[in-house]
C-alpha cells in the first residue's frame, strides 16, 4: 500500500503514483496535454501543475497538503481541520490581523478546506498581485507559529462549527453511518472532529502534527489564470521551493488503519439501527464496489442508477403506496473502499422489512448497461466541465483537491479529457451488484418539543417585444465556451395564479426532456450541460434563487454557436410537458429532501425576522398543488419568449448572435412588461424585543436598527458595511470564539438600510453577547476609519465580487439580473465602479450621519 512502509520507500512514491496512473488509465497511450497545461516537480518534492488562462483577470494558486481525517485517530480526530483554522492566526512575521489586511489590500481571497485525504489552501488575486498572494500562502504553510493565545479562541470557533453542522439532520445521518461502513479505518472519524476531541486538543500536539505533515514533499500545487508559465515556475521555486523536505511519519495504530492502507470490514450482512433528528425513516443499503481500473466507472454507475430510480420508486409505490416517499442513490468512493449507497425515505415503519426486501430484489434486477451514445455524451461533457473549471480559479482546487491527493496530477488530466469513459463502459459489462451488503436503519428521534483584467468585451442589448425576448449578448473572444442564461420573469406572479412550485415542476420536466437519448445525441455535439433548478444548500448556487424569476442555464462549446442556439430555440418554443413528465417532476417536488429537514430553531428565527423586517410578498406563495392542466396554462404565460431575458456570452459577434434568435418568437398571453419586484423593508418606528424558545444546539440572535438613506450614500455605506462587518465579526468570532458563521453590517434596499448583527451561537454565550451589540454601532466609529482600511475593504469587496463574475455563465446571469430589476444591463458593473471610487471622507461622513441607534429590533431565539 502507498504509505504502509513510507519511511523506507519514500523515494519510490513518484514511481508508484505514475504506475497507479497507468493502471487507472488502462493503457500507456500517450496523448498531448491540453493547451496551456504544464507539470513540474521541484527539487524539494512539491509537484506543480500550471494552467494558463490569459482571458482571466485573476490567478488562483491552490496548495493541496496530503493530510486529512483519513490520517487521524481518536486522539487526533479533527486535528487536520483544526490546524487549517489555526494557520490563519499568524506567522513569525505577521499577526493574524496583518495577514488578513495584507490579503485584503491586494484584493485577494484566502481560504481553505479540509476533507478526508487533504487540506486545500486557495489564494486568488488579480493577476498583477499573485506573487504577493503566494508569499502570504507560503508563509502560512511553512512559517505559522500557532500562537497559544489564539488556540482556545479557535477551539471555540470549531466547536461552533460542529454545533452548526449537528443542527442539520443530514450531518447526523452521515456521522451515524461512517463508523459502520468504514469500521477499522480512520475514514470512520468525522473530518471536523467531535466536541470531545476538539475540547481536549492541546496546542503542542497540533504543532507537532503541523511540522510532520506540512512539508513540501507532501504537497501538490496547481495554478490557474493569467500568467506566463516560465515566470510562474520561477516564482514558485523562489517562494515555495526553498522549504526543507522531510520524512512524513504516519501513525501506526493497532485496529485502526489510515491513509491508503486497506482494511477488512466485518459488518457485511448485518443490520444497524441509528437515530437522527429528522421526520422520516431512512433505510440505507451499502454495496461494496471493487476499485475500478477507470474512475469514470463511478460516474457511469450513477447514471445507470439515476435512470432506474423513478422506475424502482413506481414499483414500490404500486406495492406499498405512499409509505415510500423517495429513492436515492449515491457513490461513496475512496481509494481503500467504495460503496454504492441505496436509500429509501419512508413515512412509517409498518412494513419496513418487507419494503426493504422488495427494494433489494429490485436493485439486483437493474441492468448495468449504458448506450454507446451516452458514453460519447459524457466524454464531451467531461471536456466541457474542464473548460468551465478553468474559468473559476477560486474553485479549481476545491473541485479537484481530492483527485490530486488520492490519485495524483495525471488523473486530473485523464478524468477531464473524457477519454476513459469508453474503458469504463467496458468495465461496466462485467459489473454486478455485490451479494453482500450492510443495512442501516436511520430512525427519526421522537421529540416532545414543539417549535412554533481580461481584454475588452463588447456587450449589446436588444430589446424584445410582445412576441420576442430581450436579448443581451456579450462577446468574449478569449473563451471557447458558449454560455446562455434564460431569465424567466414573473415567476411569483404566475405561481400565485396557478399553483405551488409550478416553475420548479416545469423546469424539472424540461430538464428531464433534455435527457432523452434522441436529444442527448444532438446536444452532445455542442457539449451542453443544463441547470434548470438549483439546490439552496450549495454555496454559490443560492445567487440564482429568487421568487421573482426562474432560469435555465446552458453551457457548452462554442464550436457552432448558430446551430447550437437554433437547437435550443426549437426545444424551448415547442416544449410542452407530457403528463408522465409532469407526474415525475411533481413527485420529485413533493419528496422530502435528503439534505434533511433543517433546524427548527433556525427556521423559527428566520420566520420571525422576515415577519418583523420585511414587507409582505407582492404575490404570496400558493399552497395549492398544481394540476397537469393548470401547469399547461401556466406555461403559456410563463414559458414564452416575451417573458424571458436571454443573456449570451460567446466568442462570436454580438449582432450575429442576436440574429440567431430572430425566429424565437411566440404571441404572449396578457403579458405586461415591468421591472422585477424587490421586497422592501417595513418602515420601523418603534423599538421591539422578541425572545422565543427554540431548543437545539444553537441560539439565534438578531440586533438591528433602520435608517432612511440618500441613494448617493449607497456606495459609501457599502464600504462602511464592510468595515463594520470586519470589526464585529473579528471581535465576536476571532477574539472571543463565540461564533462559527455570522454576518454583520448594513443591508440596503432602495432608500432604507438595516444596520445589523445576525448570528448563531451556543446557548451559554447569549448572555455575554447581547449587551455587546449596541456598542458596535456608534458615530465615533469614524475615528477607526483610515485610508488604508478603506482601500483594503474596497479591494477585498471587489475581489470577492469578481469571483462570482469570472465564469461566462455568471457574467450572463448578472447582465440579465441588471436588466430585469433595473432596466440597465450595466447596473451591476456601475455599482462596482461606484464602490471603487469611494473616498475615506465619504465613508467617515456616512458613519457620523447614520451610526446612531434608533428603535432597535432585537430577536433572540434561545
Amino acid at each position: 500500500m502507498f504509505f504502509q512502509y513510507a519511511n523506507r520507500i519514500r523515494i519510490l512514491i513518484i514511481s508508484t503514483a505514475l504506475l497507479l496512473t497507468s493502471i487507472l488509465n488502462g493503457s500507456n497511450i500517450i496523448k498531448s496535454l491540453p493547451e496551456g497545461v504544464s507539470i513540474f516537480q521541484l527539487d524539494n518534492g512539491i509537484q506543480v501543475m500550471l494552467i494558463e488562462k490569459p482571458s482571466l483577470p485573476m490567478v488562483g494558486i491552490n496548495t493541496v497538503v496530503k493530510v486529512g481525517s483519513a490520517y487521524e485517530n481518536f486522539a487526533t480526530s479533527g486535528m487536520s481541520h483544526m490546524l487549517e483554522h489555526l494557520l490563519f492566526n499568524g506567522t513569525s512575521t505577521m499577526t493574524q490581523k496583518e495577514l488578513y489586511d495584507s490579503t485584503d489590500i491586494i484584493g485577494g481571497y484566502n481560504n481553505a478546506n479540509t476533507a478526508e485525504y487533504f487540506t486545500n489552501f486557495m489564494m486568488v488575486t488579480p493577476s498583477e498581485n499573485i506573487v504577493e498572494g503566494m508569499k502570504l500562502q507560503a508563509a502560512m504553510l511553512f512559517d505559522s507559529v500557532i500562537p497559544e493565545e489564539k488556540f482556545e479562541k479557535e477551539k471555540g470557533i470549531v466547536l461552533e462549527e460542529i454545533a452548526k453542522m449537528l443542527a442539520k439532520s443530514n450531518e447526523q445521518i452521515e456521522r451515524n453511518l461512517i463508523p459502520i461502513i468504514y469500521e477499522g479505518h480512520a475514514l470512520s472519524l468525522p473530518t471536523v472532529g467531535t466536541y470531545s476531541t476538539i475540547a481536549n486538543m492541546n496546542r503542542d500536539d497540533v504543532y507537532s502534527f503541523y511540522k510532520n505533515y506540512y512539508v513540501p514533499n507532501n504537497m501538490i500545487i496547481s495554478v490557474i489564470g493569467n500568467f506566463n508559465s516560465s515566470e510562474m515556475l520561477n516564482n514558485i521555486k523562489e517562494i515555495y521551493g526553498k522549504a526543507k523536505p522531510s520524512t512524513v511519519e504516519y501513525p501506526q495504530i493497532v485496529g485502526l488503519e489510515n491513509g491508503f492502507n486497506t482494511f477488512t470490514n466485518s459488518n457485511n450482512n448485518k443490520v444497524f439501527h441509528r437515530f437522527y433528528s429528522g421526520e422520516n425513516t431512512q433505510l440505507q443499503y451499502f454495496f461494496e464496489v471493487d476499485q475500478p481500473a477507470n474512475l469514470e466507472l463511478f460516474d457511469i454507475l450513477e447514471i445507470v442508477l439515476d435512470e432506474n430510480k423513478d422506475k424502482i420508486k413506481t414499483e414500490l409505490n404500486n406495492l406499498y403506496g405512499t409509505q415510500v416517499q423517495g429513492v436515492e442513490f449515491s457513490i461513496k468512493d475512496f481509494p481503500v473502499k467504495n460503496y454504492i449507497q441505496a436509500a429509501l425515505i419512508l413515512t412509517n415503519e409498518n412494513e419496513l422489512e418487507k419494503i426493504g426486501k422488495t427494494f433489494v430484489e429490485l436493485l439486483y434486477k437493474v441492468k448495468f448497461e449504458i448506450p454507446e451514445e451516452t458514453i460519447k455524451n459524457e466524454s464531451v461533457k467531461a471536456r466541457t466541465r474542464f473548460l468551465q473549471n478553468t474559468e473559476k480559479p477560486h474553485m479549481f482546487g476545491i473541485y479537484n483537491a481530492d483527485i490530486f491527493a488520492e490519485y495524483g496530477i495525471e488523473q486530473i488530466l485523464s478524468l477531464y479529457s473524457g477519454d476513459n469513459f469508453v474503458n469504463a463502459a467496458n468495465e461496466l459489462k462485467n459489473f454486478a451488484l455485490n451479494k453482500s451488503y450492510i443495512t442501516i436503519v436511520q430512525h427519526p428521534e421522537k421529540s416532545s418539543k414543539k417549535v412554533n483584467q481580461s481584454g475588452e468585451s463588447k456587450i449589446k442589448n436588444f430589446d424584445g417585444s410582445k412576441e420576442k425576448a430581450d436579448i443581451i449578448v456579450k462577446q468574449n473572444t478569449d473563451s471557447d465556451l458558449l454560455a446562455i442564461h434564460y431569465l424567466i420573469k414573473n415567476k411569483a406572479q404566475f405561481e400565485h395564479k396557478y399553483g405551488k412550485d409550478a416553475a420548479k415542476i416545469w423546469h424539472d420536466a424540461f430538464g428531464k426532456r433534455m435527457e432523452k437519448p434522441e436529444l442527448q445525441k444532438i446536444s452532445a455535439k455542442y457539449g451542453f450541460s443544463f441547470a434548470v433548478n438549483d439546490n439552496p444548500f450549495i454555496p454559490m448556487d443560492n445567487i440564482y434563487l429568487s421568487p421573482e424569476f426562474g432560469y435555465i442555464r446552458v453551457e457548452g462549446l462554442a464550436n457552432d454557436v448558430k446551430l447550437a442556439i437554433q437547437f435550443l430555440n426549437e426545444q424551448m418554443l415547442n416544449f410542452i410537458p407530457t403528463e408522465e413528465e409532469f407526474n415525475s417532476a411533481n413527485s420529485k417536488s413533493m419528496m422530502p429532501s435528503m439534505m434533511g429537514h433543517g433546524n427548527a430553531a433556525q427556521k423559527l428565527f428566520e420566520s420571525k425576522l422576515e415577519e418583523i423586517i420585511y414587507e409582505n410578498e407582492k404575490y404570496p406563495e400558493s399552497n395549492e398543488p398544481i394540476s397537469y392542466n393548470q401547469l399547461l396554462e401556466f406555461g403559456k404565460e410563463y414559458f414564452t419568449p416575451a417573458n424571458m431575458i436571454i443573456s449570451v456570452v460567446s466568442p462570436q459577434n454580438v449582432d450575429e448572435v442576436s440574429s440567431y434568435f430572430d425566429s424565437f418568437n411566440k404571441k404572449a398571453v396578457n403579458l405586461e412588461k415591468s421591472l422585477g419586484f424587490i421586497k422592501e423593508f417595513k418602515p420601523i418606528d418603534k423599538a421591539e424585543k422578541i425572545e422565543l424558545s427554540g431548543g437545539g444546539e444553537q441560539s439565534y440572535l438578531y440586533y438591528g436598527f433602520q435608517k432612511n438613506i440618500n441613494n448617493t450614500d449607497e456606495a459609501a455605506l457599502t464600504v462602511l458595511s464592510l468595515l463594520l462587518s470586519d470589526e464585529i465579526v473579528f471581535d465576536i468570532r476571532e477574539k472571543q470564539g463565540m461564533a462559527y458563521r455570522m454576518s454583520a453590517g448594513i443591508d440596503i434596499v432602495k432608500d432604507k438600510a438595516m444596520f445589523n448583527i445576525n448570528m448563531g451561537t451556543r446557548p451559554e454565550n447569549v448572555e455575554k453577547l447581547v449587551p455587546q451589540f449596541p456598542k458596535f454601532f456608534t458615530p465615533d466609529f469614524d475615528e477607526k476609519i483610515t485610508s488604508s482600511s478603506v482601500k483594503r475593504a474596497v479591494n477585498m469587496y471587489l475581489g470577492r465580487m469578481m469571483f462570482r463574475r469570472l465564469s461566462s455563465i455568471n457574467q450572463a446571469y448578472y447582465l440579465g439580473y441588471s436588466k430585469y430589476f433595473y432596466d440597465d444591463i450595466n447596473y451591476d458593473s456601475k455599482s462596482l465602479d461606484d464602490v471603487k471610487k469611494v473616498t475615506v471622507d465619504e465613508v467617515k461622513d456616512a458613519a457620523r450621519k447614520y451610526l446612531n441607534i434608533e428603535n432597535p429590533i432585537e430577536i433572540y431565539v434561545k
